[in-house]
């Protein structure tokens, strides 16, 4: 409601107003509809812009909802000794994950066991093909050009592999790309 409240909106609904209040008080004499007219047109145009804001802002909300798409409720992990199913949200870093044909990745890891795996990158580069993991390849100075990781967010598309977590949340490539994206600095314009 901050674009009905706001510096310039208060201004505009005050403009509004006084153009009314003006139309009005020269009803005795000869009355200028246009003062009407234009105290209509600011109302609206402070009304037009709170439901083009509020429309945006609900469109953002959505997006950001749509990121909690990314992690998968559970996730099978190696710990103790055996394979459990667990809760994708209590991941640490050190866990042994198991990953299959059709899952998300719930956390960035470094696969150290494929079998014939690939994984799809795209929600996080925007490559449209699947990659092969080799964990036997030396790794890349750039993390998102290594042959042995799988990030959060993406998705195994073939074969199986195992990994183990290094990054988790917000720590994790696609995390630092939505801090980045959330903390940048937007300036005011003059109107």
């Amino acid at each position: 409601m901050k674009e009905l409240t706001g510096w310039f909106a208060l201004l505009l609904w005050a403009g509004g107003i006084l153009n009314i209040v003006g139309y009005y008080l020269s009803l005795s004499s000869s009355p200028d509809p246009s003062d009407l007219y234009l105290g209509i047109v600011l109302f609206l145009i402070v009304i037009g812009t709170a439901i083009f804001s509020y429309a945006q802002t609900s469109k953002s909300a959505e997006i950001m909802a749509q990121f909690e798409n990314f992690i998968p409720p559970t996730a099978f992990v190696k710990r103790d000794g055996r394979d459990q199913k667990i809760d994708a949200k209590l991941i640490v870093p050190g866990d042994i994950i198991i990953i299959s044909t059709g899952e998300n990745i719930p956390c960035d890891i470094v696969i150290f066991q494929s079998n014939e795996m690939k994984v799809n990158n795209a929600s996080l580069t925007g490559e449209s093909e699947d990659i092969h993991v080799d964990p036997d390849l030396p790794p890349n100075d750039n993390i998102l050009e290594t042959k042995n990781a799988g990030f959060f967010g993406t998705s195994c598309t073939a074969g199986s592999g195992k990994g183990i977590c290094i990054r988790t949340g917000d720590a994790t490539v696609i995390g630092q790309i939505a801090n980045l994206a959330s903390s940048a600095e937007t300036n005011e314009t003059p109107i």
